[in-house]
């Protein structure tokens, strides 16, 4: 598999690279056009102003629109190369995922939660992690609809939408690589600041200012006649007042207009990636439900919103060049005209961010498992059923963060609703608590298990008790933690028709008599209830459980081989109990006489 797919991202590489390189001679030749542009229209102006004035001031407004034109054509050459570069990167860091490095994209850190009833437990979020391993999400709703699909049970019916959705952008690739890429360099902050940006200020003489699109042209005019009846420097004097009248309009309105250009600046370019996803999403047919309903909050009529707010942003923004806020200033009060462009924008489209940002999390979460699927090609999707009979049969089972694991096959039936794992230490024990843990939380996430084969009753809900601490911070010690554990799973067993508990060591906070005591109660209670629960242990005396309810519970273990000193793990989980023990073998190891 691994070479298979690193066989894959490097040839992509290739033909991508290839590509960028063509696209960056087109670039240059593009740049030296602009440049003899420049150089080729001041030399024809020194002729013409020589000749006449008025035909000057006519070159000079055909020499500007031409090199408008000409600007955003090399605009839009310079956006692909930027794209292809940040799909280059994409690619790479696919790669660096399928050789054993690190995931570029958000941990999920801030999604941790200790008091959690699993994620702690089974390495959710944080680095090495599930959500590190899935995700391929830069909006904070993307991130946290990938959370959520991690965090919550789900029934059938949400589990096999969501495994469709994925299954559709599996087939996908290269739409998905290029939807990646164009949030990719998307930072952070912006979704949250145009979430909160509201309706831009109020202005005096807004009146005026919308009018402004018709009455330049009437200044210009003005201007233009000035220049051919009364000569060049009283043309200049026009031109100067024009400037000064739209400064004025800017000045007195500067208080209420520079902090909301302030909070808007720079946005555009983020807005460029808005728009070139929203594109992507819009230009596919989509079939299934939850990607159909995503695309469904984009306009699908007339102007895209997202491209006139970015053509407003970009605007505003072009203020602060000093040398292009002379000609831009020289026909209207520009940012003001601008200003009130956004105004009635917002006034239009008072929802608009939500639903992208919405539609746009929601491709991005399934974007992620599809990616994953992609990359983990021996991986398979859970069957899931309501099967009473049935509730986890896994074939050849393997923790999805460790793609070098051993594979175990298991099955949880009401027949085996209790089961108890005994073995050696560093045996794999715990791992394997992990390895079913794990899996349940992808098929949740409708993403593909670690598995030859997997089914799965959607009703089961995880809960753990594996890494009890104690908290220095909440004057709690480890027994008092396991308490509160236990205290929730207990109410796990009462509220929750199909609680599927993982449970490693228990009580190890308190004497070993004490232990047993509440170890066995806390058995009796899971076969007495209709729950679920894998036990693992080093005490084998908890093991006559499974001789006093044999239909509902069963022993299974892990050992160890011990050669010439040397200690060798299988990790095959057998069914029975463990004989052997390598506690006294380990300490002798580091220098204990035991």
């Amino acid at each position: 598999m691994k070479k298979s797919m690193t066989k894959y991202y490097k040839e992509r590489l290739v033909e991508e690279e290839a590509s960028l390189a063509e696209l960056e001679k087109k670039n240059s030749t593009t740049s030296n056009i602009r440049l003899f542009a420049i150089i080729a229209g001041a030399v024809l102006l020194y002729f013409l102003f020589k000749t006449s004035a008025i035909i000057a001031f006519g070159a000079i407004l055909g020499i500007l629109t031409g090199f408008y034109f000409l600007v955003r054509y090399h605009e839009s050459i310079q956006e692909k190369v930027e794209l292809k570069k940040v799909l280059i990167d994409v690619l790479r860091n696919e790669l660096e995922v399928c050789t054993g490095g690190k995931n570029k994209y958000a941990e999920g850190t801030d999604f941790y939660d200790e008091k959690h009833d699993y994620t702690a437990d089974l390495d959710v979020f944080g680095n090495f992690s599930l959500f590190h391993l899935t995700n391929r999400a830069k909006t904070r709703l993307g991130q946290k609809k990938l959370a959520n699909a991690f965090l919550e049970t789900h029934k059938s019916e949400i589990i096999q939408k969501r495994q469709a959705a994925s299954k559709e952008l599996l087939g996908k690739t290269i739409w998905r690589q290029c939807f990646q890429a164009s949030l990719f360099e998307l930072s952070g902050s912006s979704v949250t600041e145009l979430s909160t940006l509201g309706e831009p200020p109020a202005i005096k003489l807004e009146g005026l200012i919308k009018y402004y699109a018709f009455l330049k042209w009437i200044f210009v005019g003005g201007v233009a006649a000035v220049f051919y009846f009364y000569g060049v420097t009283n043309g200049m004097i026009a031109l100067f007042g024009l400037l000064a009248l739209n400064y004025s309009l800017v000045g007195i309105n500067k208080k209420v207009t520079e902090p909301y250009f302030n909070k808007i600046k720079g946005l555009s370019r983020d807005m460029a990636k808005y728009k070139t996803a929203t594109q992507l999403v819009l230009e596919e047919n989509w079939e299934t439900e939850l990607l159909k309903n995503a695309q469904g909050l984009l306009p699908v009529d007339g102007k895209n919103p997202i491209e006139e707010f970015q053509l407003i942003s970009t605007k505003i923004d072009m203020k602060n060049n000093q040398f292009a806020s002379f000609f831009l200033y020289a026909f209207s009060p520009f940012d003001l005209v601008q200003l009130v462009k956004l105004r009635g924008w917002v006034k239009k489209n008072p929802s608009f961010f939500e639903e992208i940002f919405e539609c746009l999390g929601t491709f991005e979460q399934f974007a992620s498992v599809a990616t994953l699927a992609f990359n983990r090609p021996d991986w398979t999707f859970p069957e899931l059923n309501d099967d009473a009979n049935v509730s986890v049969n896994a074939v050849e089972i393997g923790h999805p963060l460790m793609p070098e694991s051993v594979s175990n096959s298991y099955v949880l039936s009401p027949q085996n609703r209790l089961s108890l794992i005994t073995g050696s230490n560093m045996s794999g024990k715990s791992t394997f608590l992990r390895t079913l843990g794990s899996n349940i939380l992808l098929a949740y996430a409708g993403a593909p298990v670690f598995a030859e084969r997997f089914a799965l009753n959607s009703e089961i809900k995880l809960f753990a008790y594996m890494r009890i601490k104690d908290s220095l911070e909440q004057n709690s010690s480890t027994f008092k933690a396991e308490i509160d554990r236990i205290k929730i799973l207990l109410e796990a067993m009462n509220i929750e028709p199909k609680a599927l508990l993982l449970v490693d060591e228990m009580l190890r906070g308190t004497n070993s008599e004490d232990k047993l005591k509440g170890s066995i109660a806390f058995l009796e209670r899971v076969i007495k209830s209709n729950s679920y629960a894998l036990v693992a242990t080093h005490d084998l005396r908890m093991t006559d459980i499974a001789d006093k309810y044999p239909e509902s519970s069963k022993n299974y273990f892990f050992e160890y081989d011990a050669k010439d000193g040397e200690l060798t793990f299988d990790y095959k989980l057998k069914p029975g109990i463990c004989e052997s023990f390598n506690a006294s073998e380990l300490l002798r190891s580091v220098g204990l006489d035991v």
